[in-house]
């Protein structure tokens, strides 16, 4: 009987032995390749976005636009925002045509769009084409609106690839807007 006991003991010990091994490597796989997130927001407050913080902004000189950039300044995030109460603008396809001149985009075609961002509707996506800064960049433009305002969200890199395009669609899924009415 003591022997029986003694057995099951150390059965029991392996088996807490087992799962507290299997409790650490699942928890070190989790936080592999995940980055800390800070929040970005808008000059004017009133939207935010989350993103690597290895990302910095960048002032625009207008306090309606976020610009954030990576570390090497090779990829970036441009969040427009055009509030209805102040612009005359008829519908978002006007947010998108203004866009689309001031970034000299080329190539535009229609893209999926991201499976949520926050608050907005009429949410759509487009890839393109533009010189900045005399480079040719890819963009992928994701434009929608709020009752209190029109947006486009920009992601620029020389590449936009399937991998740049998922985190950049998640970061889409972080976009939060914060006026009072």
């Amino acid at each position: 009987m003591k022997e029986e006991r003694q057995a099951k003991k150390l059965n029991l010990k392996r088996k807490w032995s087992v799962l507290i091994a299997v409790m650490l490597v699942v928890t070190m796989l989790a936080g592999c390749g995940a980055e800390a997130q800070t929040t970005f927001t808008a000059p004017n407050g009133t939207y935010s976005i989350q993103m690597d913080e290895s990302w910095s902004t960048e002032d625009m000189g207008d306090e309606y636009t976020l610009a954030i950039f990576s570390k090497d300044e090779t990829r970036g995030i441009i969040v427009m925002q055009f509030v209805k109460d102040e612009w005359e603008i008829g519908d978002i396809s006007e947010v998108k045509d203004a866009i689309e001149y001031t970034y000299s985009m080329n190539s535009v075609a229609s893209a999926d769009a991201p499976a949520s961002v926050p608050g907005m509707t009429n949410i759509s996506a487009d890839t393109s084409g533009m010189i900045l800064e005399g480079q040719s960049e890819e963009c992928y433009t994701v434009y929608g609106e709020t009752d209190y305002a029109y947006y486009s969200i920009i992601y620029i890199a020389k590449k936009v690839t399937d991998k740049r395009l998922e985190k950049f669609q998640a970061v889409c899924g972080t976009f939060a807007e914060s006026v009072s009415q």
